[in-house]
């Protein structure tokens, strides 16, 4: 298991606008999408605080919320632990969203309203801009929840949201490897955009699948690279 390491210093939460409890959880959220804090990495809430000049409760408040999304697990001894996928359990994830990602979305587009297409539109621009890894899978996952809540589907969103969720580190680890696959998957949301647009379901759920497929294969290939050497 990796030691604690000193995060980026980021300022002061009254320098951001925010309350502590939420520049302590969006600052160790970052670190885990960036690769500074890996998985396997403890979290110790006395030296969070200390280097994120707030104190243990705020700290405590949003490890607990990153625990809830799956991002670190609570040990009772260790603190927050930075989670880890293994290859059948990024398997099993990817193969629940197939299944239910085109189904949300079928259901999504029947009561798709214009405002939603520009809040998704307004996701893209910004995936197109956002400056790395760590600023793109979150804007993914918005940009498709945005499209997604249309459903009306509070139970099946959650599930959703949660497998989006466990698999978000995977997601950030590739891009941080490869950036051009940022670029292929801004294509892809044009294109699932023009398709919502023009209410065409079939191209809607054929886009939302490649897109799906294409991260197995990514994964796929990168473990056996892996292994390979």
């Amino acid at each position: 298991m990796e030691e604690p390491q000193a995060l980026a210093p980021l300022g002061a939460p009254s320098a951001r606008s925010q309350t502590a409890h939420v520049f302590a959880r969006e600052t160790i959220r970052v670190a885990i999408l960036n690769g500074q804090l890996k998985g396997g990495t403890r979290l110790v809430q006395s030296d969070l605080a200390s280097q994120l000049k707030v104190s243990t409760t705020p700290v405590r408040e949003a490890l607990r919320d990153l625990a809830s999304e799956g991002m670190i697990r609570i040990d009772p001894h260790r603190g927050g632990v930075v989670c880890e996928l293994d290859a059948d359990d990024l398997n099993e994830v990817y193969e629940i969203r197939l299944q239910l990602e085109p189904l949300v979305l079928k259901l999504a587009i029947e009561g798709m309203t214009e405002e939603a297409l520009d809040r998704a539109a307004e996701y893209h621009d910004a995936m197109n801009a956002a400056p790395d890894s760590a600023a793109w899978v979150e804007l993914n996952r918005d940009f498709h929840m945005s499209l997604y809540q249309m459903a009306g589907r509070p139970r099946l969103l959650s599930l959703v949201r949660s497998l989006q969720d466990a698999s978000v580190m995977a997601v950030s680890a590739r891009l941080r490897r490869d950036p051009n696959q940022r670029r292929i998957a801004n294509a892809e949301h044009g294109e699932l955009l023009k398709a919502l647009r023009n209410r065409d379901l079939e191209k809607s759920i054929e886009i939302i699948h490649e897109h799906l497929t294409t991260s197995v294969r990514l994964e796929s290939a990168e473990r056996t690279n892996t292994e390979t050497f």
